[in-house]
């Protein structure tokens, strides 16, 4: 997967389909009961397993102009909102091909469920598109063009050039940022290690970090090259809202940070890479806290 098979994933509870929004989610966060898992039937299931699986559930069908079509197998909260651009969700998720073979999903990396912005490219185009049509408590396939997926380029020999793409989700809960300052935004999913240094300006950062826009899935990725960038307290070389993120950095952390223009690239952007006026989202871990 493009991002997701990179992302910093958390140290997860486990939260009940029932709310529409959670506590954010650190360490110790976890409840011991379990839902059933809706996606679990989807595992190792072949073309006419999973058509006869949509035979069978589909309650709800949409189609789009722009070739996206949405069968909704559960709505269970019908009143609340759709999802929109800048919300945090935890979904549980399955990926397959037409020919229904599975090639992702959250199982693979052995957690209940991921978190996900929306609308920061975090995946391809079809599945910011598609989230914000669904709500908290929805449970869904999305059947996804290629020109919203892996397009003519496909990806390794994993999904063919020109393919759809069908994505099984289910949204659990909104996750609320611990923090919401001036236009910067986070969600701490690991609080990290304490140390002697949390204090000090006198210590070095080394993080990594997944950097995207609306316009742009790629600012910044550190783990394409396996090269972690280092910030000190007082220096510019990050954003003003990276630096109020970082100056307080754990090592262990995990976090999500969303910053409003003023607080990433403001009115000038980012050459190519950020437009003007327009906010960043970053998925960051922190490798190490260290004395200089």
């Amino acid at each position: 997967m493009k991002n997701l098979y990179i992302i910093y994933l958390l140290a997860l509870f486990i939260y009940s389909c029932g709310g529409n929004e959670t506590k954010p989610l650190t360490q110790g966060t976890r409840t011991q009961r379990i839902k059933s898992n809706p996606t679990k039937k989807l595992e190792n299931s072949t073309t006419n397993e999973l058509k006869s699986f949509d035979k069978k559930n589909v309650v709800n069908v949409k189609q789009y102009d722009n070739g996206v079509r949405i069968k909704w197998f559960q709505s269970l909260f019908r009143k609340n909102p759709t999802l929109k651009d800048d919300e945090v969700v935890l979904i549980n998720y399955r990926l397959s091909l037409p020919d229904g073979k599975i090639f992702d999903g959250n199982n693979r990396i052995e957690m209940p469920f991921i978190p996900f912005i929306v609308g920061y490219n975090m995946q391809t185009e079809g599945w910011d598109f598609a989230l914000k049509h669904l709500r908290v408590g929805d449970f869904a396939k999305i059947e996804i063009p290629a020109s919203l997926a892996y397009g003519s380029k496909g990806l390794g020999n994993i999904v063919p050039p020109n393919s759809d793409v069908w994505l099984y989700v289910k949204v659990i809960a909104k996750v609320s940022a611990d923090k919401n300052d001036t236009g910067v935004k986070s969600w701490t999913f690991e609080k990290g290690v304490s140390s002697k240094f949390d204090e000090s300006n006198e210590k070095e950062i080394t993080y990594h970090a997944i950097a995207s826009a609306k316009s742009n899935p790629v600012v910044v990725n550190t783990h394409i090259k396996h090269f972690p960038l280092t910030y000190i307290p007082g220096q510019k070389n990050v954003v003003p809202g990276l630096r109020k993120v970082l100056k307080n950095a754990k090592k262990g952390q995990k976090i999500f940070v969303l910053l409003k223009p003023e607080q990433a690239y403001g009115s000038k952007g980012f050459g190519n890479l950020v437009a003007p006026n327009e906010s960043v989202f970053y998925n960051i871990t922190i490798e190490d806290v260290r004395g200089i």
